[in-house]
């Protein structure tokens, strides 16, 4: 499988990149009164909406400053997505989801032999493992956890 990785809170992330659909710069959001804090607020995606979380928000503790020039990460939805990416169980959601990120980094191929387990000083439910590549230390995110931990926090937000 191949994930691509990009920078937020500090850290590089990585996610599988068959649930992905594109990539864009920034666009207009308009925020959502009594959302939660990680949750930007929603965008036009070609007439529909869809939810932009803002991935820095999303870490207990995050490190560095936001990008001014960050990214954003239009996924796939389960209407969209590939053969391929089904036989790999990759899951995404119903509705358009879109990730801020401070930037894009690389995509490349991973063996699940080299993920090792979330390392105990990691608090987010949603980084499942890390693994390394080249000199840094990439944290894997499970997209439905991390929507789960939003719709359904647990005290960490």
């Amino acid at each position: 499988m191949h994930i691509v990785t990009f920078a937020a809170a500090g850290g590089i992330h990585g996610i599988p990149i068959l649930a992905v659909e594109e990539f864009t710069r920034p666009v207009p959001v308009t925020p959502v009164p009594l959302a939660d804090r990680r949750v930007a607020g929603l965008m036009n995606l070609r007439g529909k909406s869809g939810t932009v979380i803002d991935l820095r928000k999303c870490f207990v503790k995050p490190h560095g400053e936001p990008s001014p020039n960050g990214k954003m990460i239009l996924l796939e939805t389960t209407d969209r997505l590939t053969e391929e990416a089904r036989q790999l169980s990759v899951q995404v959601f119903r509705e358009p989801v879109v990730l801020l990120v401070d930037r894009i980094c690389d995509i490349f191929p991973i063996r699940f032999q080299d993920v090792q387990p979330r390392p105990a000083h990691v608090p987010e439910r949603f980084v499942t493992g890390v693994l390394k590549h080249g000199k840094d230390y990439v944290s894997l995110i499970d997209l439905m956890i991390l929507i789960d931990d939003i719709l359904n926090p647990r005290g960490t937000s």
